[in-house]
């Protein structure tokens, strides 16, 4: 129920309603793109239609209408605003073809799956370029390896990095993980964060299965966490390295901000306001971060009263942008003292400005806007 009694209906994931929810009601926002028949990046995640179809087979016209065109996003004034002025991250990810639909060179064809990544680059890249956002505010990704390659031959602005381990973007959860366990196993986090430096990508976006449970430890080499001396030597190591981290839950949203991370959520009901922890939950540690007197004063606050106090803060801290130069060197200082980043003040503070953070922020995403709906459970 949200604070007028009346029961809050999540939006259908990756739809314009949805993004532009997320966006306000956390530090920004992850979405899947597509590429139609007829060459428009398209808001869709799974590799079929509900009809069962391949959006890549389809032109916009053919296909359903709740596949939106990243253009109707775009006209969005909140959803602009948010992100061009006010601090907020949008995170792009580009979606490869089932190989089984012909489209981009089928199952083998790597060359062609490089010339799909650059058409997206190109279309996107074309349609963003009269939007004046911050570099540090977006991020295109895929698990698509060739994305990296393909950036390469654009001329663009935008930042790009791959998802690790390669997980395929078709069949079931099941399957997904069979596939990229042997990846797992064999790249600990410390390991990715290193390839993800070499090739100058600005972030890692990681599973959770990295940092928390049994399958932490499976992985080969240094093991890192986010408790104890496992999240010393994270900390140690990460050096202020941007890390986003999927799923975010009730369960880890506390440590991974805790730590200094990132976490993707799929939960931004109005009613989500107590963590599992038992802290009450702020969904705006970046664009709306708190003091450390505001935070002791939050998390002290009873449970049966997190709902009023919670919705009483958000009128009463004052977001990102309307700070003074003052308060933001601060915020920044103070977060590069705790989670031992690596890079210096001036070159953070270059990043910085009312309309933008530096890349280490720690943030809350929400995962296709408001969350995932669907039964696919990958990225």
């Amino acid at each position: 129920m949200d604070e007028d009694g009346d029961k809050w209906i999540r939006p259908r994931e990756n739809t314009v309603e949805a993004l532009v929810y997320g966006m306000n009601e956390c530090d920004g926002i992850e979405l899947d793109l597509r590429l139609s028949k007829d060459n428009r990046l398209v808001l869709h995640h799974d590799s079929k239609t509900e009809f069962g179809d391949y959006p890549e087979c389809l032109s916009l016209d053919e296909l359903p209408d709740y596949v939106e065109p990243i253009e109707d996003l775009l006209e969005q004034k909140d959803f602009i605003r948010r992100w061009t002025e006010e601090g907020a991250f949008t995170c792009f990810e580009f979606k490869s073809p089932h190989p089984s639909s012909g489209k981009a060179g089928g199952w083998f064809n790597a060359k062609e799956r490089e010339n799909h990544m650059m058409k997206m680059i190109e279309e996107l890249n074309e349609i963003l370029d009269p939007i004046d956002f911050s570099e540090s505010s977006t991020v295109i990704y895929s698990f698509e390896p060739k994305i990296i390659s393909a950036s390469k031959k654009v001329k663009t602005k935008l930042k790009f990095s791959r998802l690790r381990p390669h997980i395929r973007s078709w069949g079931n959860w099941t399957s997904q993980r069979i596939v990229a366990t042997p990846s797992f196993i064999l790249n600990s986090l410390p390991r990715l964060m290193d390839k993800q430096r070499r090739e100058n990508s600005p972030m890692l976006p990681c599973s959770l299965q990295y940092l928390k449970g049994i399958e932490s430890n499976l992985s080969l080499g240094r093991t890192v966490g986010l408790e104890g001396k496992k999240l010393e030597r994270l900390t140690k190591y990460r050096k202020g390295y941007p890390v986003y981290v999927w799923p975010s839950k009730s369960n880890s949203e506390r440590m991974l901000l805790d730590a200094g991370l990132t976490g993707l959520t799929d939960d931004l009901a109005p009613t989500s306001v107590t963590l599992e922890s038992g802290h009450a939950r702020w969904t705006k540690p970046a664009t709306q971060p708190l003091t450390k007197e505001q935070r002791v004063d939050l998390d002290g606050t009873p449970i049966e009263q997190h709902f009023s106090k919670v919705n009483e803060m958000k009128k009463e801290v004052t977001p990102w942008h309307e700070l003074t130069e003052k308060e933001r060197i601060n915020f920044i200082s103070s977060w590069k003292k705790k989670w031992s980043w690596d890079r210096e003040i001036n070159a953070l503070m270059k990043e910085t400005s009312a309309s933008s953070l530096p890349w280490e922020a720690p943030r809350i995403i929400g995962h296709r806007g408001t969350g995932k709906s669907h039964k696919n459970g990958s990225s």
